[in-house]
């Protein structure tokens, strides 16, 4: 970088004066670097207090004032590629009096979203996405005949996914005026693979760009306004597509960020600061990441076939241990899902053992070739899926709603879920033991305690465990994943109620689940969309097998959940002991499902 900010503890407060656009265009340009230093200095108190994708928003401050001193949303609409990097853009945009409730329930969106401000011009969380949606708004201005500009800024991560690339290749094509600002600071989560990074460290980048059909402007120091003011503004004047290239430095001017050489202060807090010194909250209990991670690692030493591939998750799926260890097996392919399961069906049909690492949440957007080139062909891929059910404070776009139901379906695909750490060498062994694909879902959060009499062993298992088996049952609770273990509680000093881990989601154990129906009453509990999940499996059964007993089923609801805290929602849903409870004697009782 030619210049760095300085320290933000001597920012002087007029900044915090500044609560709009237009306000951001008024200020004299002296001020605009103090401006600047006082934005870093909120968002680093503001995140330590409620946590937060803190390291690329930190390197995005000069950009969002750049941004909004040249550009006038919402007339001009600027769209950030997932928004990690658009905290100083909210503060800019008049939401400083609710920052404090980011992430938070009933508070501001953990990424943008128009339905908090008009300044949102799109509703965002999954990377490779504001290009197309950039061009879409420009050409929706253009069949309407409204003024103003459109404004894709776009991480340099996400020129590893192929929806950007297909967006880019369309804005050349067409000759549609979208400005494209690269917020190239070598880092997705960790740092950037693949061929992509390199070409934006040479000429290349230029030819590129240019021969795509873009006018390039850059590279310019991203946090030095003196260089990048110039390129935003002929980007404005440009009637042609146009491409700003700003370096930037992920993490600046936080110190406890900087020096975080791996993901550069990524997603960070709660922390607070003691004379000069980060200090976090650490709980110390192990996590069911770091637990898959450990049994794949096991499986990894033991079989030379067994890999690991991952898109750009390596840090969140637990697997920088395995990489150090195994760097010729474990593949990070960059912000490219479908990608990485055609590398992983490619992978299969040659030999080996791949294992998929990635979140629930972008499993979605590997659907295709999940069904068309694993599925089809019954190769034997892996899929693990962290992040499965609600995830908290990152919210709708993040929530581990929808893959059991979007697994299940799938001819040949097993899908099982683990309800404790002691449950991954077992149920890892089944998935790679199996001729056809598997998944196996997990949540995120700390480990629950397995009463040692249900560890299942580190061998391949088949079909469902009963946690608790009543003689003459009245009741029957079928649970998939951590909930077998909060219906366990729920049942305690219930005589004549059954605990049923269907653990298998698909296929299902239809012997123990006829077993449950016999007891009259089936409670159906699941951490995931109760239309076309484990429920509705128990039901098609049911009516496979002529059974008729009162069935009830909770789960997530027809509805987007929003960010908040995991275990408020999960009382809220009825998903935690009390309600599980409650729900088990209605239904025992006869009463309405």
């Amino acid at each position: 970088m030619t210049r760095r900010p300085g320290r933000t503890s001597g920012a002087r407060r007029w900044h915090t004066e500044v609560n709009s656009p237009s306000d951001v265009r008024a200020l004299a340009e002296g001020d605009l670097e103090g401006l600047c230093q006082g934005l870093r200095g909120e968002i680093i108190a503001f995140c330590g207090k409620v946590g937060g994708h803190l390291g690329a928003s930190l390197g995005a401050v000069e950009l969002c004032v750049g941004l909004h001193r040249v550009f006038h949303s919402p007339a001009d609409r600027l769209v950030f590629d997932v928004g990690h990097q658009a905290y100083a853009h909210k503060l800019l945009t008049g939401r400083r009096g609710q920052f404090a409730t980011l992430r938070q329930e009933g508070g501001l969106a953990p990424f943008t979203d128009p339905a908090e401000s008009p300044h949102d011009a799109f509703g965002t969380g999954h990377a490779c996405t504001a290009v197309s949606v950039a061009l879409g708004l420009a050409e929706a201005k253009r069949r309407q005949g409204e003024p103003g500009r459109a404004v894709a800024v776009v991480g340099d991560g996400a020129l590893t996914g192929g929806l950007t690339f297909e967006g880019l290749n369309n804005a050349g094509r067409d000759r549609w005026p979208l400005v494209l600002v690269l917020n190239d600071n070598g880092m997705s989560i960790s740092a950037n693979v693949g061929a992509v990074p390199a070409l934006l460290r040479s000429p290349g980048a230029r030819r590129f760009f240019e021969a795509l059909g873009f006018t390039y402007l850059g590279p310019v120091d991203g946090n030095s306004l003196a260089e990048l003011l110039p390129a935003l503004w002929e980007a404005r004047r440009s009637n042609r597509p146009v491409a700003v290239h700003a370096r930037t430095e992920k993490g600046l001017g936080f110190a406890a960020a900087e020096d975080d050489r791996v993901t550069r202060g990524h997603a960070m807090g709660p922390y607070e600061l003691r004379d000069g010194k980060l200090v976090r909250s650490r709980g110390g209990k192990l996590t069911f990441t770091e637990a898959f991670a450990a049994a794949l690692e096991a499986r990894m030493a033991a079989d030379p076939r067994v890999v690991a591939v991952t898109p750009a998750m390596l840090e969140g799926s637990g697997l920088g241990r395995l990489a150090a260890r195994f760097p010729d097996r474990v593949f990070d392919v960059g912000i490219a899902e479908p990608h990485a399961v055609a590398f992983a069906a490619g992978l299969a049909a040659g030999g080996a053992r791949p294992v998929v690492c990635l979140y629930s949440t972008f499993l979605q957007r590997a659907y295709d070739q999940i069904i068309h080139d694993v599925a089809l062909p019954g190769l034997s891929v892996v899929f693990a899926i962290d992040r499965a059910g609600l995830v908290g404070a990152d919210g709708a776009t993040h929530q581990g709603a929808f893959d059991v139901a979007l697994l299940r379906p799938v001819p040949g695909m097993t899908v099982m879920a683990a309800a404790a750490g002691e449950d991954f060498p077992a149920l890892l062994a089944t998935a790679l033991a199996s001729k056809g694909p598997s998944a196996l879902r997990y949540p995120r959060g700390t480990l629950p305690a397995l009463p040692t009499a249900l560890h299942p062993g580190v061998e391949p298992v088949e079909g469902a465990r009963w946690m608790k088996r009543a003689s003459a049952p009245r009741l029957c609770v079928v649970a998939l994943g951590p909930l077998a273990l909060v219906a366990l509680e729920a049942a305690s000093g219930e005589k004549r109620w059954s605990v049923l881990d269907a653990r298998f989601a698909s296929p299902l154990d239809r012997a123990a689940l006829c077993e449950a129906a016999a007891s009259g009453a089936v409670l159906v509990v699941e951490e995931g969309t109760v239309r076309g999940g484990l429920g509705s499996a128990v039901l098609e059964l049911f009516a496979e097998e002529g059974l008729t007993p009162r069935v009830r089923l909770l789960g997530l609801p027809d509805a987007f959940v929003r960010h908040g805290d995991a275990r408020a929602q999960r009382a809220r849903l009825g998903l935690d002991a009390a309600g599980l409870r409650r729900a088990g004697k209605a239904l025992a009782a006869g009463g309405a499902p």
